[in-house]
């Protein structure tokens, strides 16, 4: 008989003790939840002073490269603002790696809250910043030279012969040359379609954001030339005692024995006139005062003043010269050599009548008209302002030198009349101001021009000479540049055109029209139709209207504008 054996399965007959290990645990990830706490807290407050130190630096940088090259007060700036910054300077290092670059750098050593549990109580922190001094010339750089402002269809017809950069337009862009050779890039709003056999295609950039009109009002209108108006006063003589005078006449006096030197100064209490000699002339040696007209009819030479109170009309032939200031409360009439060396102030016109006669004034003051244009090739020089309240007109085929500022008012003159006409060869060394009408250069003569024009009205150049344009056309209304040829010789030499409200027509008859800076019509119309353009600039209307003859270029404008302002800045450049 077998014998059972039950063996007894007590899983409760041993226990495993562990009751430490929890202790251990707990222990080791103190320890690691410390080092990570005191890692992260260190680092952050490293983090955050090295944040606090470049930012130091970038100021210290930025503040004192302003002051260059005077190394000496940049340095002295670069402590203070560190200073500023709440840091020493005793481990500062200033540097100057070349011209125009200041380089700021410091070193120090942070206190730690934990590492020093790890036996490290300190950090080292560094940084710096390198500035760099730019003098920065705001001058338009614009990314198209040629800017279609509408979303009308922008029609390139004609002979492009190069655009040197891009177009664009708000619309389609419609290319119909015949002889196009290169257009680097077209942009358009919406689609770009050609109607020619170009054999090299431009990069074409469809369905683009429109774009607003730029605004450069603001700009451009900080150098026209603004109204000046003068007052002059009345330089009636207070009467002296008959003894003061060489000569006295008490009422209307007619010399027919001409006066052939008075040893000083002559007064005539009425109208004066003189007998006919043309060889023999009137001397004073003063002053000369007429309370009502004056008509010499021989030639007058007067060292000090002249007074006029009516008008004023040598008999023709017979010039006159006075070295002082001239006054005529009325009219003025010439028809001889004329030399006013000091002021010349008329109430009413004045007018040049021989075309065989010189003109010299030192300033004239118009309150009436001034006109020329029966002295066809005469010179007028005026060495000063001319101040004309009426029409100004200098006549063609003769010289007409400004050496200063015109200011133009046209009363009594329509919009549309010609206000300001200078029809013949002009020297303009001056700023033009117009507050009505047509400005007009040119016609029958060369023209050269080097100041800003500014017109309420409009302003045109005419075909019949060379026309030279340095500076700024401003107009309230249409440019008309028209001229047989436009150049610009004079190194740096630019010239803008701007019109408020109106349209430009660029249509000279010549060979060619160069010219470097803006064209600009943000209401209008550009109107291209001409032969041999070379525009070095931007063309930016709000419509272009292209019917081009051969040889038109543009390209970028390399030359500073007279409305360009220069800005002193800093850059970091580390």
């Amino acid at each position: 008989m077998k014998k059972r054996i039950r063996i007894r399965n007590d899983r409760t007959s041993f226990y495993k003790d562990e009751s430490g290990a929890v202790m251990v645990i707990a222990a080791f990830s103190l320890v690691v939840f410390l080092t990570v706490a005191s890692l992260v807290t260190d680092l952050g407050l490293r983090y955050y002073q090295k944040s606090r130190l470049q930012n130091a630096m970038d100021a210290a940088a930025l503040a004192s490269v302003t002051y260059l090259p005077d190394k000496v007060r940049a340095q002295n700036v670069a402590f203070e603002y560190v200073q500023k910054n709440g840091f020493p300077t005793d481990s500062v290092t200033i540097e100057f790696p070349q011209d125009g670059v200041i380089r700021v750098r410091d070193t120090f050593e942070c206190q730690t809250l934990f590492f020093g549990l790890f036996s490290r109580d300190k950090m080292q922190i560094e940084a710096h910043a390198a500035a760099k001094y730019i003098q920065k010339n705001l001058s338009i750089d614009f990314d198209y030279l040629m800017f279609h402002g509408s979303e009308a269809t922008f029609n390139l017809n004609g002979d492009f012969r190069e655009v040197a950069g891009a177009i664009f337009a708000n619309g389609n862009i419609r290319v119909g040359t015949n002889d196009a050779a290169v257009i680097q890039t077209i942009v358009s709003a919406r689609q770009v379609n050609f109607y020619n056999n170009m054999g090299m295609r431009p990069e074409v950039v469809e369905h683009a954001a429109k774009q607003t009109m730029p605004d450069w009002d603001e700009m451009i209108m900080s150098i026209a030339p603004v109204a000046q108006e003068e007052q002059f006063t009345d330089p009636h003589p207070h009467l002296s005692p008959d003894a003061a005078y060489s000569y006295v006449y008490n009422g209307d006096t007619n010399l027919q024995n001409i006066i052939a030197y008075a040893p000083g100064s002559v007064i005539c209490r009425g109208s004066l006139s003189t007998g006919y000699n043309n060889t023999a002339f009137m001397y004073v040696r003063g002053n000369l005062y007429v309370q009502n007209n004056f008509t010499p009819q021989c030639p007058v030479y007067v060292t000090g003043d002249l007074y006029v109170g009516g008008n004023l009309e040598p008999a023709w032939g017979m010039g006159i010269t006075v070295n002082g200031n001239a006054y005529v409360g009325g009219n003025a009439s010439f028809s001889a050599g004329t030399t006013i060396g000091g002021e010349l102030y008329t109430g009413g016109d004045l007018t040049l009548r021989n075309g065989g006669a010189s003109y010299s004034f030192g300033k004239v003051h118009c309150m009436g008209n001034f006109s020329s244009t029966m002295a066809w090739g005469a010179q007028v020089t005026n060495k000063g302002t001319t101040f004309v309240y009426g029409k100004l007109a200098l006549g063609g085929g003769g010289r007409n030198i400004l050496k200063d500022d015109v200011y133009v008012w046209g009363n009594n003159y329509r919009n549309s009349d010609e206000v300001c006409l200078i029809n013949g060869y002009l020297n303009l060394r001056g700023d033009v101001w117009c507050g009505k009408g047509v400005v007009a250069f040119g016609g029958n003569g060369d023209c050269d021009i080097h100041g800003f024009v500014y017109s309420l009205g409009s302003i045109e150049t005419r075909s019949g000479g060379d026309i030279s344009l340095n500076g700024c056309m401003i107009a309230e209304d249409d440019i008309r540049i028209g001229g047989a040829s436009h150049t610009y010789n004079d190194d740096g030499a630019t010239l803008s055109l701007y019109t408020r409200n109106g349209d430009i027509t660029l249509g000279s008859q010549g060979s060619a029209l160069n010219m470097w800076g803006i064209v600009y019509a943000p209401k209008g119309d550009i109107k291209i139709s001409t032969n041999g353009l070379r525009v070095y600039g931007s063309l930016v209307a709000d419509t272009i209207t292209c019917n081009i003859g051969s040889g038109f270029y543009i390209g970028k404008n390399d030359r500073t504008l007279p409305f360009a302002k220069t800005v002193r800045s800093a850059a970091l450049v580390e």
